[in-house]
């Protein structure tokens, strides 16, 4: 798993230092020129995000923040943010106008 690491590390510097790469390369045992070798594949599933950092604001200002599964939905971003301690005692006894949500952003609140 290392050795397969630097390989692609080698292999993803070359465009930039083709000499010292091959350097490395040859360093790191390959018989074959490193411009001989495939650019790696990279696998979509490793760059998915499995959580995220929503902020929360009443009327504007920041109030609080949120880590989130990055699979839920309007609606369950929303009841997270008003489920939130600190939000609920600032909007305690204000009525709720509008949450206005930026998708995978921002939850704002305004009372």
């Amino acid at each position: 798993m290392i050795r397969e690491s630097l390989e692609t590390a080698v292999v993803l510097l070359s465009p930039f230092v083709p000499h010292f790469a091959e350097e490395l390369w040859e360093a790191l045992g390959n018989q074959e020129s490193i411009l001989k070798t495939r650019w790696p594949e990279y696998d979509p599933e490793a760059i998915l995000e499995e959580e995220i950092l929503i902020v929360i604001q009443v009327n504007g200002r920041l109030r609080d923040r949120m880590t989130i599964p990055a699979s839920y939905g309007e609606e369950e971003v929303k009841t997270w943010a008003l489920k939130s301690e600190r939000i609920q005692k600032l909007v305690e006894g204000k009525g709720i106008k509008r949450v206005i949500l930026v998708p995978k952003k921002l939850v704002n609140i305004v009372c």
